[in-house]
């Protein structure tokens, strides 16, 4: 009975904003873009390297760079204007979403079988 009074709710409202998060400036937008790359890609590299401090340089330098090209391209693809602050929030997102991998625990090497022991035959 829930589900349908909430369905029914949901098909009666008249305005929903598809966008949660609207500012005038751009700024929360661009820190939280960087959080994003920053954490994902630093997870990534965390997950092959197992090492946090190159986890974090990788995942910050990804956002300050993706972060740089965006506001390169921002006047010929966007039609918007070149913003240095723009560029620190998208950097300072980076930062705070690669430090995603210092809590994380080290994982232990995987133990691999010793073969030999399997097809050496010990009757000779």
């Amino acid at each position: 009975m829930r589900y349908y009074l909430l369905v029914l709710f949901f098909l009666t409202v008249s305005k929903i904003n598809g966008q949660s998060i609207n500012s005038d400036n751009g700024y929360p937008e661009h820190l939280i873009v960087g959080t994003i790359i920053g954490g994902g890609t630093s997870y990534l590299v965390y997950r092959k390297t197992n090492n946090k401090l190159t986890a974090w340089l990788v995942g910050t330098a990804t956002a300050v760079t993706l972060g740089y090209l965006k506001e390169r391209v921002d006047p010929k693809w966007f039609n918007g204007n070149r913003s240095k602050k723009d560029f620190l929030y998208t950097s300072l997102g980076g930062g705070i979403g690669a430090s995603i991998v210092i809590p994380l625990k080290s994982r232990k090497p995987k133990r691999t079988p010793n073969i030999d022991k399997a097809f050496n035959n010990p009757q000779q």
